[in-house]
């Protein structure tokens, strides 16, 4: 019976350490950036880091041009910004496949990446940009706020 005790507690142990590796996802609102592009568009990233180390990032846009085909990536930190990421000009870390907006301007895309790609200063801010003009940028998270 102690055996069997003790290999449930092990059990036990494994299972919870499992479900701490991975956490809670973390929901982060999109801001709309100064633009007069979708000036509706809103929404937020879902990220999930999974007991493997992967992260799944999801977003879900509302206030999108119906139609239209958008571009979302990760970017690190740019030069231009210690104060506000969504202005730092940072360069693309990963990209999420692109996503056309439904005839309600609803949009969703998701990408699974390695905790290395966004972890730090890498992951600072997700941008939604219009698929064919990838300078206008309407929304914006915030995923880290300070460089470092």
């Amino acid at each position: 019976m102690m055996k069997r005790n003790v290999v449930l507690g092990v059990v036990a142990a494994s299972v919870l350490s499992a479900c701490t590796m991975m956490g809670q996802p973390r929901t982060l609102a999109f801001k709309h950036n100064p633009t007069p592009a979708d000036p509706m568009a809103a929404g937020t990233a879902m990220v999930m880091t999974k007991a493997d180390g992967m992260v799944t990032t999801t977003l879900t846009l509302t206030g999108l041009t119906p139609g239209k085909t958008y571009a979302s990536h990760y970017h690190a930190f740019g030069p231009d910004s210690n104060t506000d990421p969504c202005a730092s000009n940072g360069p693309v870390t990963v990209g999420f496949p692109p996503f056309t907006a439904d005839a309600s301007g609803r949009g969703t895309t998701s990408v699974t990446n390695e905790m290395a790609k966004i972890a730090g200063d890498l992951g600072a801010y997700i941008n939604v940009h219009h698929g064919d003009a990838l300078s206008v940028v309407p929304v914006c998270a915030p995923i880290k706020m300070t460089k470092g």
